[in-house]
C-alpha cells in the first residue's frame, strides 16, 4: 500500500504522515521522526496509536501458521526479548494445536456421522483453540503489553498473515514529531 505524496517547493515528492498509522513491511531502521524509543504513555483505546509494528509470519514450518520470534528493535525499553519470545511461543503453540490435522479429521468424522447435528451442541477443536488464543492475547495485553504502551491486535482480522502490535506514545509528544 503506497503512502500519499505532496510536492515540496522544488516540485519533488515528499511523504505525508497519516493520522492513523498502518503497518507495513520492514524496510530498515525507523525514521528519525518516528515515536519509537519514547516514554510509554498514552491511552490505549482512546487515542490512535503512534506506530504499528508488524511481526511477520514464519513460513519455515511449511503451511503451519506461526509468527516469527525475531525481536523487533522498536520494542527496546518497553519489553525484554525474553518476554517477547515467550509471548510469541505461547501464541504459536496454540496455533499449532488449532491447525492439528488429527483434530480436524476427528471433528469432520463426528460431523459426518452425526449428520452435521453435532454442530448444534459441540464446537470444533479449531473454534475452542481460537477462543483460547483470543483469551491469551487479552491476558498478554492486560498484563504485559498494555502497561508499557503496546497493544496486540487480533490476528484473525488480517488472516493470520502477520501480527500487528500498536505502539502508543504520549499524546503531547505527537505534536513534537509531526
Amino acid at each position: 500500500m503506497s503512502r500519499p505524496y505532496k510536492l515540496d517547493s522544488l516540485g519533488k515528492p515528499r511523504q505525508v504522515k497519516r493520522g492513523v498509522p498502518v503497518s507495513s513491511y520492514y524496510f530498515g531502521p525507523p525514521p528519525l521522526d518516528s515515536a519509537y524509543f519514547t516514554p510509554p504513555m498514552g491511552q490505549i483505546g482512546v487515542h490512535h496509536p503512534r506506530e504499528i509494528v508488524r511481526v511477520e509470519r514464519d513460513y519455515s514450518g511449511g503451511e503451519v501458521v506461526q509468527f516469527s520470534p525475531t525481536y523487533p528493535m522498536e520494542f527496546e525499553g518497553r519489553i525484554t526479548p525474553t518476554q517477547f519470545l515467550e509471548s510469541i511461543n505461547a501464541i504459536n503453540e496454540i496455533l499449532i494445536s488449532a491447525y492439528s490435522l488429527w483434530h480436524s479429521v476427528l471433528d469432520n468424522c463426528v460431523e459426518v456421522f452425526s449428520l452435521q447435528l453435532s454442530r448444534l451442541f459441540l464446537s470444533t477443536h479449531y473454534e475452542r483453540e481460537m477462543n483460547r488464543l483470543q483469551r491469551l492475547i487479552g491476558d498478554f495485553n492486560g498484563q504485559l503489553f498494555n502497561p508499557v504502551g503496546l497493544n496486540v491486535l487480533w490476528p484473525r482480522k488480517v488472516g493470520f498473515l502477520f501480527l500487528e502490535i500498536e505502539y502508543y506514545v504520549s499524546w503531547h509528544l505527537r505534536f513534537i514529531f509531526v
